[in-house]
């Protein structure tokens, strides 16, 4: 299984050997050959960091192939061990080549995950809101958390149908989680960025009740930390301080987009029934302007 299968769990290295053993006798009592080798190039594509060009090939092929409905129990489980290791979560660029492969099995109309999907749904969940998804600043976990967002949202609309309770349960994961003052600005700031991906009754619903406290909040936090003066601890601490205000920007950048997709998508005259335009104008500003569609009267008259 490639890096994701032998680091999985985070634990001992035996029971990941015995499970790579169990995997491999599967494998060939299931599977011809050919879909051995298929399954071996896809997931070392997907496992090197070095041939970015062969993991897009794979990814390509994984999306439109419409053979490879025996690889999906295969798959999924080399999506879900890899994502599902605590030592695997801050390998930021390996879990988002993992995503990918996720969403490419979601892009194949040949293909049904089925009862394999919600195997999958959990640690690409995690992938939007965990605390910590990064050893070090090279490691984009924003870009990470977007990719995953859009992934979950992707898996909604096709198989919401079929699994009823499968978006309201993935919405409301992402909203206990962003919607608490006591999460990480990085997980707020997953939850938001996916939140928003759901489309504007999801904003209405979840971030407009939320919008004005947590901006308020975010500003208060941006004015302390500006007005600091110089810290006794030097360089550390100034780069704590301005990762910390990165953090702030990222999560007021993941709101205003989130407004944006409700502004724009909803009517004017749905919005003047739904939003307290006075109470955002306070808040947000002319920052809301570029999002208007149409510049009613009713905002206008408020901004």
């Amino acid at each position: 299984l490639g890096d994701g299968g032998r680091a999985r769990g985070g634990d001992g290295d035996g029971d990941d050997g015995r499970e790579s053993i169990r995997i491999r006798e599967l494998q060939h009592r299931l599977l011809s050959e050919e879909l051995r080798l298929y399954y071996s190039r896809v997931t070392s594509a997907v496992s090197s960091p070095d041939d970015p060009d062969g993991t897009a090939a794979a990814l390509r092929s994984v999306a439109s192939d419409t053979g490879i409905q025996e690889l999906v129990p295969f798959l999924s489980r080399f999506v879900s061990s890899g994502l599902g290791s605590r030592r695997n979560l801050v390998r930021t660029e390996y879990c988002r080549r993992l995503v990918r492969l996720f969403d490419a099995m979601l892009d194949n109309r040949g293909v049904h995950l089925d009862l394999h999907l919600h195997q999958m749904l959990t640690p690409v969940s995690t992938c939007v809101v965990a605390r910590k998804l990064s050893d070090g600043p090279r490691g984009d976990h924003w870009a990470l958390r977007n990719e995953a967002g859009a992934a979950l949202v992707k898996a909604c609309r096709r198989y919401g149908t079929q699994y009823a309770t499968m978006k309201p349960r993935v919405v409301r994961l992402l909203a206990t989680q962003a919607l608490r003052h006591d999460r990480p600005r990085a997980t707020q700031y997953g939850g938001i960025c996916a939140l928003g991906m759901f489309g504007p009754r999801a904003v209405d619903a979840f971030l407009l009740p939320a919008a004005r406290g947590y901006w308020v909040r975010w500003e208060e936090e941006m004015d302390e930390l500006s007005s600091s003066g110089p810290t006794p601890g030097g360089r550390g601490d100034a780069a704590s301080k301005a990762a910390k205000m990165n953090e702030l920007s990222m999560c007021q950048q993941a709101m205003l987009d989130a407004m944006r997709v409700f502004l724009q998508e909803v009517s004017p005259a749905e919005q003047a029934g739904r939003v307290d335009g006075e109470s955002l104008s306070d808040v947000f500003g002319e920052r809301l302007i570029p999002m208007l569609p149409e510049r009613s009267d009713y905002m206008l008259s408020v901004l």
